[in-house]
C-alpha cells in the first residue's frame, strides 16, 4: 500500500512538474517551488521525456498505415472527379486543363506515396519485431 501511495505522489508530481515546464520554469524553479532535490526534478524531466517519445511513437505507429491508405483513396477520389471534368465536353477549356494538371499532380503524388510504401511497411514489420523481443 506505501508504495502505491509513492506512485501516486511521484505521478503527481511528474504533473505538476510538466505545467511549470509549459510556463517555461527552470528545473531550480521547479524543485523550490514543489520542495524537492533539483536531481529529482531532472529525472522527472527525462521521465517525461520518455513518455511522451513513447506516446508520439505509439500514435504514430497505430495512425501510420490508415493514415496512408487515407491519402491514397483521397488521391483516387480527385482523379476521379477531375476526369469527370475534363470528359465533360460542356466544361470549359481552362477548368479542362486544370483538371487534368490535378491529374498529373495526383499521379506524381500517389507514385511517391507508394513508391515510399514499402518502407512505411517495412518500418512497420520491424517495429512488430522489436515489440516481441521486448515482450520477452
Amino acid at each position: 500500500m506505501h508504495s502505491l501511495k509513492i506512485k501516486v505522489e511521484i505521478k503527481e508530481r511528474r504533473k505538476q512538474v510538466a505545467s511549470l515546464l509549459s510556463k517555461a520554469a527552470t528545473e531550480k524553479e521547479i524543485a523550490y517551488k514543489l520542495g524537492v532535490n533539483q536531481s529529482t526534478i531532472s529525472r522527472d524531466i527525462g521521465v517525461l521525456k520518455e513518455e511522451s517519445q513513447k506516446h508520439v511513437y505509439e500514435l504514430a505507429k497505430e495512425s501510420l498505415a490508415f493514415f496512408y491508405t487515407q491519402s491514397l483513396d483521397g488521391i483516387n477520389e480527385a482523379k476521379r472527379e477531375s476526369w469527370k471534368i475534363y470528359n465533360d465536353e460542356k466544361t470549359p477549356t481552362r477548368e479542362r486543363l486544370l483538371a487534368l494538371k490535378i491529374i498529373m499532380k495526383a499521379d506524381e503524388i500517389r507514385f511517391r506515396l507508394l513508391s515510399e510504401g514499402p518502407s512505411v511497411l517495412a518500418f512497420k514489420t520491424l517495429q512488430e519485431r522489436l515489440d516481441k523481443i521486448e515482450s520477452r
